[in-house]
């Protein structure tokens, strides 16, 4: 059976590795990618190049002949997610799998974080940060301004981003003498961030709420015919995750994942304020992380993933601790 990963992270190589552990030999793996040198490439059985540049519809139709012609059984799509799952009836057309929920509405909506705020502020608005949306440079200086002067520190984002690449803190104490030791990371000086927003044309507009300063937790799921596999995955340290199976983080990811009706893995991420606890994003695939929850606990989910979509039921339990810690797992450089 061919399975194809289209441009993914390079944790995708993480990914591979655990579908070959859970089925030695069932699966043969077809890789590509806009970058030519991909780290996952080196688990792939075949390897190819995707053109960069192109249209939500030329990709598609890209996707869709690829499959015909490298005889796909499997794709398990992350570029142009949403584009692809839109067009979920054209794969099924052609014999092919997605290995993506194919509600496209849903898929639509979590790839744009005001519209989820919004979706889940109807249901429970204690779990939804304040936050400010800004279609122009004034309107982002304006909410600076407005929740600048209720809490200490704030943050902004596109509210169409992936891997919190436009994640930013503005917080000036990093223009401090006591920061000379302190790696500034995704914090930004009130000033530069104007110089740069300043020359933004908002066409994506940016998301500005209070900066939760707790824990981060990403926790990986999957709704299963034996019940949902929760993974909450707490970001403790640069070095370490923590799993903490954790009742409350747990049930509410299992409140959320009902009510959206997802059936393929799906990534949950909060943060927590004190002892609060707010939701920062919803992922509706693999997480970057994923193979750190299943290193901790065992659990093979792209391996139960991918049978379940086939038909092949895998049992599962959840292993016998409450909480474990896992180094993060690097990804070896590609030497061909």
């Amino acid at each position: 059976m061919r399975v194809w990963f289209n441009h993914w992270f390079s944790t995708a190589y993480h990914l591979i590795n655990l579908i070959k552990t859970g089925d030695p030999g069932k699966f043969v793996f077809v890789g590509s990618s806009t970058n030519r040198e991909a780290i996952y490439k080196c688990v792939c059985d075949e390897w190819f190049y995707e053109a960069d540049g192109l249209t939500a519809e030329e990709y598609v139709d890209f996707c869709v002949s690829f499959c015909v012609e490298h005889k796909i059984d499997v794709f398990v799509p992350r570029r142009f997610l949403v584009a692809i799952v839109k067009n979920a009836d054209r794969f099924r057309a052609v014999g092919v799998n997605l290995f993506a929920d194919t509600c496209s509405d849903i898929i639509e909506m979590l790839d744009d974080k005001i519209r989820t705020y919004d979706y889940f502020r109807m249901l429970d608005s204690e779990y939804v940060p304040e936050v400010r949306i800004a279609r122009s440079f004034e309107e982002f200086t304006a909410a600076y301004e407005e929740l600048r002067g209720k809490v200490a520190r704030v943050c902004y984002k596109l509210v169409v981003d992936e891997g919190a690449r436009s994640f930013r803190v503005i917080d000036d104490r990093i223009e401090r003498t006591s920061a000379l030791l302190e790696k500034p990371g995704a914090k930004i000086t009130w000033e530069a961030a104007q110089k740069v927003l300043g020359q933004y044309d908002f066409s994506i507009p940016l998301l500005l709420m209070p900066y939760l300063s707790g824990v981060e937790i990403s926790a990986d799921c999957l709704a299963t015919p034996s019940g949902n596999l929760i993974i909450p995955r707490y970001k403790t340290n640069k070095r370490y995750s923590e799993v903490i199976f954790n009742a409350d983080v747990m049930a509410e990811c299992s409140r959320m994942m009902e009510k959206l009706g997802l059936k393929m893995p799906l990534n949950i991420q909060f943060k927590k304020d004190a002892d609060r606890l707010f939701l920062l994003e919803i992922n509706p695939r693999m997480s970057g992380g994923l193979q750190l929850s299943c290193k901790a606990t065992g659990l093979n989910v792209p391996s139960i993933a991918i049978n379940q979509l086939l038909g092949v039921e895998r049992s599962w339990d959840y292993p016998d601790i409450t909480a474990q810690k896992v180094a993060h797992i690097e990804t070896p450089i590609c030497l061909y």
